[in-house]
């Protein structure tokens, strides 16, 4: 089966920018790998290999170029200097959008804390809630609980007010049990002195 390949993120991000740019199409600049034994040996000039050995006659070993060609030449290392300058500035462009990308994950950061501290908020003001219920609850309770209080504060006092009451009423009661006992033995010495009265009538008539 042919493999399928599939662009990476990088060469397709290239292939916008150079859509952009109006570059044609060209050989993807791959990164050097990191770890990767490739030398860049740049190119040197030493004068000394050219510098002419007699001042009177052409005597330097620099290669001969004619000016058109030099012209070319120039004209076309300038050209190749602003792909350059293209590429550099595609490269700060990508770093700058790195950069906001980071920017805007660490929004997404702040936003997470965000609401994770109103959720935390939230759950705060829900136990306040509970409390507060919680205290209503027990100040009702306490209501009635004094208010039970005042009632019985109420049968105390009117239990209070009531008890001299009662020790009058036991006083008469008393009173008069003892002035009906004194009536029933005053009744009853009456009737034996009566008794006895008539008892010495009948012994004189004898």
């Amino acid at each position: 089966m042919p493999k399928t390949t599939q662009k990476s993120k990088l060469e397709a991000a290239q292939e916008k920018l150079n859509t952009a740019a109006n570059i044609p199409d060209s050989t993807p600049i791959n990164p050097t790998p990191i770890g990767s034994k490739t030398v860049h040996k740049a190119s040197t000039f030493d004068p000394s290999s050219y510098v002419a050995t007699n001042l009177f006659s052409d005597t330097s070993t620099l290669p001969r170029t004619t000016r058109v060609d030099a012209d070319k030449a120039i004209q076309s290392i300038s050209e190749k200097r602003e792909t350059l300058r293209l590429v550099g500035a595609n490269l700060q462009l990508n770093t700058d959008a790195y950069k906001v990308g980071s920017l805007s994950e660490k929004m997404n950061q702040a936003n997470i804390t965000y609401q994770s501290d109103g959720i935390n908020t939230q759950a705060k003001i829900v136990g306040f809630e509970n409390a507060s219920v919680n205290l209503l609850i027990a100040q009702s309770k306490l209501g009635q609980t004094q208010e039970k209080l005042a009632h019985q504060n109420i049968e105390l006092e009117g239990l209070q007010a009531e008890t001299p009451l009662r020790k009058l009423y036991w006083t008469a009661k008393l009173s008069l049990i003892e002035s009906r006992i004194s009536q029933v033995e005053l009744a009853k010495f009456q009737l034996d002195a009566k008794i006895g009265a008539i008892e010495s009538e009948a012994e004189s008539i004898e």
